[in-house]
């Protein structure tokens, strides 16, 4: 990969074609023809920065299709990255210092140095599978985004709305895409996903059904694409604002929303939200820790700590009573968001709105509250007043349900569960087989001594707890 560490930015050769991939556009480099090369930042939305540096630099208007294989994966980190990209015009002059060749003799030799040549030939030959497979890979087709603008004219035009050509792609790859239209009205976000999250489809359409306030408008599902299109929810996400009123907001709404959501278990569960009740992670928890004992083996110093075999049993037992104390609550299965992030959250006068349900679940209340809390902890507002008054937003819904004490032990407790249920869905979703990355085993190993703190303060405070 090439990287400037100093500025954390990543060069990328942009393969950008037009006329159905026909024609592909080369840079002038003193007396070699080479592919356009851009530096972008990294950390990142890629297909934002990539669309954001090709007008900027060359002044050419293009959406992103995929990034290819060879360029994926740690076993090909030492590869030049590379991007396939699409000319929104696909006629005309080429920029300055460019020019639109043909994409045959260019794959050919006949332009390009041989390693760029070769791995041209290689994303070109991608292609040729997608376009081969348009229900599986339907955003790496040139000519896609012309589709779903056309598409969504259709469902517009009963609002008497029309597309203004403006748009902004914030997410590409062969399955997965997520852009922002503009029209003369509001703007439409279309958003379509793929495995492992084609469930999403389903947990949107019926939430929004359920609970309309709480989710932006469906105006329309794209059901070959696995897309839908909803109308952009004013305001401004949550982690943009600067002052701690719109946590509160949010914490309310949720609270709201959990109760609203009380006695739906079949339907979201029907939907495909996660079964993460305490009964379905019963089973889950020795397995996890056995896991987690070799996770620890494998650190080779300290610090930070490993944990003891003794210390990985003492968490697993105070996770066990933790779920035995919110069953005696009695506390009723709610929806649940696992990645309840403030990036995922929208804030207006009126309302606050949910996005990004591909981690929705059925769960015990004050779950997802804790994630809220614990964005809340790290933001600039993160003072205890603060976060004392956002708790207080959110258990003023639960109020009516529970004792004083019952809502002191269930947050308690919750707060604990959350991190394992976190850990435990990463733990879920890298389990294929594959061996599992450092990183990620050092990332699980930080996730049990956060665990491990939170179990010690627990039975220190002993009257959270208490059965």
């Amino acid at each position: 990969m090439s990287s400037d560490p100093q500025t954390h930015q990543e060069t990328y050769r942009l393969i950008v074609t037009r006329r159905g991939a026909a024609e592909l556009l080369l840079h002038a480099d003193g007396t070699t023809q080479r592919l356009p090369k851009v530096n972008v930042r990294t950390g990142k939305r890629l297909a934002v920065e990539l669309t954001w540096t090709l007008r900027n630099d060359f002044g050419l208007e293009a959406w992103c299709l995929f990034v290819p294989r060879f360029c994926c994966g740690p076993s090909n980190a030492t590869h030049p990255r590379y991007v396939v990209m699409e000319s929104v015009g696909q006629s005309g002059n080429a920029p300055r210092s460019t020019s639109w060749v043909s994409t045959t003799s260019a794959a050919g030799k006949a332009s390009l140095p041989d390693d760029e040549a070769d791995h041209l030939q290689s994303a070109l030959e991608e292609m040729g599978g997608y376009v081969a497979e348009p229900q599986k890979h339907p955003f790496a087709r040139p000519g896609w985004i012309t589709e779903l603008f056309k598409w969504t004219q259709s469902q517009i035009d009963p609002l008497q709305l029309t597309l203004t050509g403006g748009f902004r792609q914030l997410n590409a790859s062969p399955s997965f895409s997520l852009v922002r239209i503009e029209t003369t009205g509001p703007a439409f976000w279309f958003k379509a996903t793929g495995e492992p999250n084609r469930h999403e489809l389903a947990i949107t359409c019926t939430l929004t059904r359920l609970f309309p306030s709480y989710l932006p408008e469906l105006l329309s599902v794209r059901p070959p694409w696995n897309g839908w299109l909803s109308r952009e929810c004013p305001g401004r996400t949550l982690d943009t604002h600067t002052d701690a009123s719109a946590w509160t907001q949010t914490a309310r709404a949720l609270g709201a929303l959990e109760i609203a959501s009380i006695g739906k278990s079949e339907t979201l569960l029907a939907c495909g939200c996660k079964d993460l009740r305490l009964s379905a992670l019963a089973g889950q928890i020795d397995p996890f820790f056995a896991r987690m004992i070799e996770r620890m083996r494998l650190q080779k110093s300290e610090p930070p700590a490993i944990l003891s075999n003794s210390d990985i049993r003492f968490l697993r037992d105070e996770l066990k009573r933790a779920c035995t104390i919110v069953q005696q609550i009695g506390l009723p299965d709610v929806l649940g968001h696992i990645d309840f992030n403030p990036g995922n959250i929208v804030i207006s006068a009126e309302k606050s709105v949910f996005l990004d349900w591909a981690e929705g679940s059925l769960v015990s209340p004050f779950i997802t509250f804790s994630y809220l809390r614990e964005h809340a902890r790290r933001s600039p507002f993160g003072a205890a007043g603060t976060q004392d008054q956002i708790a207080r937003a959110y258990l003023d819904s639960w109020r009516p349900w529970l004792s004083r004490s019952a809502l002191a032990r269930g947050l308690a407790c919750s707060s604990f569960l959350a991190v394992f249920i976190y850990a435990l869905a990463i733990d879920q979703q890298n389990s294929g087989g594959a061996a599992e990355s450092p990183a990620l085993s050092g990332f699980l190993r930080s996730l049990a001594r956060r665990m491990h703190r939170e179990a010690a303060a627990i039975k220190a405070g002993g009257e959270l707890c208490r059965h």
